[in-house]
């Protein structure tokens, strides 16, 4: 069967660089996603993915695939976490043909920065990180537009000195 696949590994890094915790997950399209594929196929979309973003719910994705936005809030609708989205530098892509494999895949690379995406609490030592995303950032930068995935993962403490780094591989198969 021929589809869409792709994985995420995240890594938490401390002040110094080192590794402090990592996770890896598979990834699932959301129905938005696959709309701004066809969008973008179809010429009806001009903005490539183009942001990342992180949340704190860790809550599977399921049909009908519809999340439009991850969770940075708090049961009471009150803001959980700052600074969640990130633009995706110029050379965060690469795109590579695996012929043998008939697929293409993109690879990601995002960082998020020690300082995004903490806790709004001040007093909080850390915030638990449970879902990550690609999608179109908002006109304002703050927030994702639109989802094309969304990832879950057992959550990772992240600490206001600690970086998140997000590496994605996504296969796009090709044949019949």
């Amino acid at each position: 069967m021929h589809r869409i696949i792709g994985t995420l590994r995240l890594e938490v890094r401390d002040a110094q660089g080192r590794l402090v915790r990592a996770r890896a997950a598979s990834n699932s399209v959301m129905q938005g996603g696959a709309a701004l594929v066809a969008d973008l196929f179809c010429g009806a979309a001009a903005t490539p993915v183009n942001g990342m973003a992180v949340g704190i719910s860790s809550e599977p994705p399921a049909p009908p695939y519809d999340s439009i936005a991850l969770t940075t809030t708090n049961g009471d609708g009150t803001a959980a976490l700052t600074g969640f989205a990130v633009p995706l530098v110029t050379d965060a892509m690469t795109v590579e043909v695996l012929a043998d494999l008939f697929k293409v895949r993109v690879r990601v690379r995002a960082v998020v920065p020690a300082e995004a995406a903490n806790s709004t609490d001040p007093q909080a030592a850390s915030i638990d990180i449970g879902e990550a995303a690609l999608g179109v950032l908002a006109a304002d930068g703050l927030s994702l537009a639109r989802l094309y995935n969304r990832v879950v993962f057992e959550p990772v403490a992240k600490t206001r000195d600690q970086e998140l780094a997000l590496y994605w591989d996504i296969d796009f198969p090709f044949g019949s």
